[in-house]
């Protein structure tokens, strides 16, 4: 019975850390263990000490007794879709410093107007904010340097989590970092905060329901969700031959193979509507959108053959929409 009881609870510990996307070492910090101790729950050697399950059941966000047995879990991730975001944490892990390419505040995105001249943020003093797929803390320091009172973000990949920390401690700053896919609250305070944002983040998220139920329980009543991803039509044409064409239905919300350094993702494409139509179900009233693109004639006027992201594919449709929201 003890050996049944051991192997159960270390398998649900697994599964439950695996659909969390939450490393050994992560948990064994987030507890007070060791790692080598959340290891031995894990292959059935020994069982966490009783004192020692409030606290797990706490991190997970299920009862006691889902430790022992696990059941259908809002703030849990279905097998298909933590596969998925597990790939896409470990290519994270894997790239280096030289590879990355980062898209940060006050830039919104490729040939989009900066925050200078949109004035989408407002003032930013004594405000508290929250940057869902804050890579590597780029816009968090300028959201610092702006005045925010408490900065926090959420990352999937424990990587730019790092990343995040040291750029900020590098500016004399601190944050409240977690490793989390957006689609799960990892322990983040509801109606806590004033802005919770997202610079090419949001839309690679798994369940887009999930993702912004919650952020308007994040958010404080009256506070503001601001984000940028890439225009849907980017996935759909091609510029080739010195046309730019569709190859790809924009109606048709499929998950995209998209390659990135030799590694395949699967990126869900969503029409613009799908992303209005969430906020305004989950209590979000738009305030703007933006579809605005900059760039210099001369760049423009140079078509280059097969780039995703270029001037003369700006002029031809913008690369990127951006939207204001307000909780209600």
């Amino acid at each position: 019975m003890e050996i049944n009881m051991k192997s159960r609870i270390g398998q649900n510990i697994r599964a439950l850390r695996a659909r969390r996307l939450v490393s050994q070492e992560d948990l064994a910090d987030a507890i007070g263990v060791t790692a080598q101790a959340v290891s031995k729950w894990e292959t059935g050697v020994a069982n966490p000490d009783l004192m020692l399950l409030p606290k797990l059941a706490e991190y997970f966000d299920v009862t006691i007794d889902s430790l022992f047995y696990i059941g259908e879990n809002d703030n849990m991730l279905p097998e298909d879709s933590a596969d998925v975001l597990r790939q896409h944490a470990d290519w994270w892990a894997g790239i280096s410093e030289t590879d990355l390419t980062t898209v940060a505040l006050p830039r919104y995105g490729f040939f989009t107007p900066t925050e200078d001249t949109l004035c989408l943020l407002g003032d930013m003093r004594g405000k508290n904010v929250l940057e869902i797929a804050c890579g590597s803390g780029d816009s968090l320091v300028w959201m610092g340097k702006k005045g925010a009172r408490e900065l926090w973000g959420l990352d999937i990949s424990s990587a730019q989590i790092k990343r995040t920390d040291a750029l900020l401690k590098k500016n004399g700053m601190k944050a409240n970092l977690s490793v989390s896919p957006m689609e799960l609250n990892p322990g983040l305070p509801h109606g806590h905060f004033d802005l919770v944002f997202s610079i090419y983040g949001l839309g690679w998220s798994m369940d887009l329901e999930k993702t912004v139920r919650h952020i308007a329980q994040y958010l404080r009543p009256g506070g503001k969700l601001v984000f940028s991803w890439d225009n849907p039509l980017m996935q759909c044409v091609v510029s080739e031959n010195g046309k730019h064409s569709f190859y790809r239905s924009y109606l048709e919300e499929e998950r995209i193979p998209i390659s990135k350094h030799g590694e395949i993702f699967h990126l869900g494409n969503r029409k613009l509507s799908t992303y209005l139509n969430c906020l305004a179900r989950h209590g979000f009233l738009i305030e703007q959108v933006v579809e605005e693109s900059e760039y210099g004639e001369k760049e423009a006027a140079v078509f280059e053959e097969g780039r995703f992201y270029s001037a003369g594919r700006a002029r031809f449709f913008n690369p990127a929409f951006i939207v204001k929201a307000r909780k209600l």
